[in-house]
């Protein structure tokens, strides 16, 4: 993998990245079926690519709460 951060990321940020990426590493070491189920701290988990291309949703619907 090659990163090429911006002229406007701080060495704070950078430092932040790095441990992030070997923490990533070790964890794939370690326990690999942790990323197999990441991310788990968003709200919105791993997509399933497999169903997606299963069950196609071609058109966009605004969905419709009860308190309209």
């Amino acid at each position: 993998m090659m990163v090429e951060p911006t002229e406007t990321e701080s060495k704070e940020s950078l430092d932040g990245f790095g441990a992030a990426l070997r923490q990533a590493a070790a964890e794939a070491r370690s326990d690999p079926h942790l990323l197999h189920e990441a991310p788990v701290t968003t709200p919105v988990r791993r997509l399933d690519e497999a169903r997606a291309a299963r069950h196609l949703r071609l058109t966009w619907r605004a969905e419709v709460s009860g308190n309209d």
